[in-house]
């Protein structure tokens, strides 16, 4: 294998193999960066995988600063140069429960050992790093066909209890598709819709999953993903109800409110949670701005997809007007601050909604208002 980094990453590479020669310790690339250097994608996170206990053998390195230690999985991340790198620890772990965070079971352990605490077979790659005559060498390690899989875009996991364990791979195994062009094997398929049927959430991890359904969320495929878990109802790892969706209706509502990737994504895990909402009936457009003002645009989104109030739309364009006059002005007119102040400034700003192109001046809004609410 080869790969190519920047002069700093190389650098901090070759500190950390100098120091592993030292305390005759092995340095590993392990699951995506090497997986995606196989399929030619450029990684941006640069994680390694010491043979050992990382938060020691990092602690010994003068020139690394540590930035944090998560000591229930034996990871350190460290800084270099104003470079950020995780580096985590062989280890063994299990899973108490279906759905919980694992548990490390022993540290430093051997490759054929850490292998089993992985995923998919094509994020179970390794690959050996040494340092030769000052120079970086990559040795490819293989040890259950991951490199035949990604060749025939295979997704399969590491054991038949995987998706109990860990339910969450279903969903990252959704990314993947749709980010890698792979697919479920025959037997995985099996083995989700098993687990599907028995879903236990007694010990899971609540947050753990919802926080991987967002993610998988954003991405340029969001409406395929978003596809895939509603017809493979893999929203059932969370959600018990029957779910039918409007997906052109989705589509209207991320396109008319102009939702970003952050927003997408908590807009569809909402429409997952399929929360009831009740229509404002009966309110004004300005009873019902100050009402959506309190709220996050993902959720006037899903109060959009859920009652198809476009008052909605409405308020988001009549939040954009701005006005010429100011309270200073309407007391050089003569008018007396108080509750006189907002009926001015309400009554002026769905004029100017419903004229837009009637009101390009402080002259044209005095006008108005000098009519609207004549003076003694």
């Amino acid at each position: 294998m080869q790969f190519n980094f920047d002069y700093k990453t190389e650098n901090f590479l070759k500190i950390v193999l100098k120091n592993a020669l030292n305390q005759k310790i092995r340095v590993f690339f392990a699951g995506g960066v090497v997986r995606d250097n196989l399929l030619g994608i450029k990684t941006k996170d640069i994680d390694l995988i010491i043979l050992g206990n990382a938060i020691e053998f990092c602690s010994r390195i003068p020139e690394l600063e540590i930035k944090s230690i998560h000591k229930d999985f034996y990871t350190v991340k460290v800084l270099y140069q104003g470079l950020e790198f995780d580096v985590a620890s062989t280890r063994t772990e299990k899973y108490p429960f279906s759905g919980c965070l694992p548990v490390v079971d022993s540290v430093g352990v051997g490759l054929f050992d850490d292998v089993k605490r992985r995923d998919f077979t094509i994020n179970s790659l390794y690959c050996e790093l040494k340092l030769v005559n000052d120079r970086i060498t990559y040795s490819l390690i293989d040890l259950v066909d991951g490199v035949s899989d990604l060749n025939n875009k295979i997704l399969r996991v590491l054991h038949s209890n995987s998706y109990i364990d860990d339910p969450t791979r279903i969903l990252r195994g959704v990314g993947f598709k749709y980010r890698l062009n792979v697919d479920f094997s025959c037997a995985d398929n099996f083995l989700i819709n098993d687990y599907l049927n028995h879903v236990d959430r007694l010990n899971m991890s609540i947050s753990r999953v919802e926080s991987v359904f967002k993610k998988i969320f954003i991405s340029s495929s969001y409406i395929d993903v978003f596809c895939e878990v509603i017809e493979k109802k893999y929203y059932r790892i969370l959600f018990d109800d029957e779910l039918k969706v409007d997906i052109n209706k989705i589509n209207s509502v991320i396109s008319d409110l102009s939702l970003n990737d952050i927003q997408i994504s908590e807009f569809l895990f909402m429409v997952l949670q399929n929360t009831c909402i009740q229509k404002l009936n009966d309110l004004s457009i300005i009873e019902k701005m100050k009402i959506f003002s309190k709220y996050k645009k993902e959720y006037l989104a899903y109060y959009l997809y859920k009652t198809f109030d476009n008052d909605v739309l409405d308020y988001l364009k009549i939040s954009k007007i701005n006005f010429f006059i100011t309270g200073d002005n309407l007391i050089e007119l003569g008018y007396k601050k108080g509750k006189l102040f907002s009926e001015i400034f309400n009554k002026l700003l769905i004029e100017k909604f419903n004229n837009p192109s009637k009101y390009n001046n402080i002259n044209d809004e005095r006008e108005f208002i000098l009519k609207t609410f004549p003076l003694d």
